[in-house]
């Protein structure tokens, strides 16, 4: 009785440790399948129309092909703002070292939603002169306002200070919103892991 006893606990130990490796094999699968970014299931386009710091007019979105971060900010702030100007830096320098996407049409886009302080010369020395891919943009009052409400950025400009919640944006190249990132999403390596999956599940 007590040899049984033995070999049904060597047994079912064996049988655990089968078990183990399969099941961290799994959850390692199950980690990776699930998005970093919000994902969205709404069909709505972001469009809208801008000027760049040359004051020429674009429409938004303009290539096919290019996936676009969209950050709505001002250049004065010192709490998100900051922080996902230096996260698109950051995923724009990881872009240009990855040879998996590096040729991949990516851009950053700044949106301003102080304008008046926001010049065109500030835009241009903060956003625009770091990279080809990046650029800065302003839009309309009514454009604005139809953004922001499409976003859900909740600008406020009747405060002190301007205020807005700080999200950043994928958007695909027919202009779908491909994930959202929240003021606590703000790790640059997940966010470049989802971007390459991405790109790589539509070649």
């Amino acid at each position: 009785m007590q040899l049984n006893k033995v070999v049904i606990a060597s047994v079912l130990i064996c049988m655990c440790l089968g078990v183990i490796p399969i099941l961290m094999v799994l959850s390692q699968w199950y980690q990776d399948d699930q998005s970093y970014g919000i994902n969205i299931n709404d069909s709505q386009s972001v469009r809208f129309t801008w000027q760049d710091v040359e004051q020429q007019t674009h429409q938004f979105p303009a290539s096919a092909g290019q996936y676009t971060y969209l950050f709505l900010g001002f250049l004065s702030c010192s709490e998100i703002c900051p922080i996902r100007v230096q996260q698109m830096i950051q995923l724009e320098q990881h872009i240009q070292q990855d040879a998996l996407i590096t040729g991949a049409e990516v851009q950053f886009m700044f949106v301003t939603i102080d304008p008046h302080n926001d010049t065109l010369a500030v835009r241009k020395s903060l956003i625009d002169d770091r990279s080809p891919r990046f650029v800065s943009a302003s839009l309309s009052d009514d454009e604005l306002q139809r953004l922001d409400r499409q976003l859900s950025e909740n600008i406020n400009q009747e405060l002190s200070s301007f205020n807005h919640v700080g999200k950043l944006f994928l958007v695909s190249p027919d202009g779908q919103l491909a994930r959202i990132y929240s003021a606590q999403q703000l790790s640059t390596p997940k966010m470049l892991h989802e971007l390459k999956h991405i790109i790589s599940s539509e070649m």
